[in-house]
């Protein structure tokens, strides 16, 4: 038998009075599909679509952890039609998740090469997530970047490691 994978682990927590409890983990991953198979998730989606910070020189050594490919993504209209469908679905499944008993649920994004694009829109929605579901822990995975958070409600990031890519974050 298969073991749980760290994106499915539940998380367990101490209440106040140090008792064990769990709560609904959320994972928001990116990845690029030249580096290999879309991970295994909840929902996969594919935002190819939009256009590509790669081929804008400045751009294309940063990551969709920077601002300024942040700023290029999300100020595409496709980008921010995208994401709001994207948080309206989520607001509506997770908890039918929750209700069922799943305490996990995962969401990924994939572009060419998981650097630019699905970094910023799984950034952007771990975000969202953390705000609208402040009794969750959320969790965001940069498969390609080497890259894991933590995401607070008050949208603060706690990184677990640090990817290779440097820039203005």
């Amino acid at each position: 038998m298969r073991g749980k994978s760290p994106e499915t682990e539940v998380v367990k927590n101490n209440d106040t009075n140090g008792a064990e409890t769990d709560r609904v983990e959320v994972t928001v991953m990116s990845f690029g599909y030249k580096r290999g198979d879309a991970p295994s998730a909840n929902a996969v989606f594919d935002v190819r679509f939009l256009k590509n910070p790669y081929w804008v020189e400045d751009l294309r050594p940063l990551s969709g952890l920077d601002k300024p490919v942040q700023d290029y993504v999300l100020e595409q209209v496709p980008a921010q039609d995208f994401l709001s469908s994207i948080l309206q679905l989520c607001l509506k499944i997770i908890p039918q998740f929750t209700e069922s008993k799943v305490k996990h649920f995962t969401i990924a994004f994939g572009c060419t090469g998981g650097q630019h694009r699905s970094a910023t829109i799984a950034e952007t929605v771990a975000k969202s997530l953390a705000c609208d579901f402040p009794d969750a822990h959320v969790r965001v995975v940069h498969r390609e970047l080497d890259e894991v958070a933590d995401v607070t409600a008050n949208g603060g990031r706690h990184s677990h490691s640090n990817g290779s890519k440097e820039g203005t974050r």
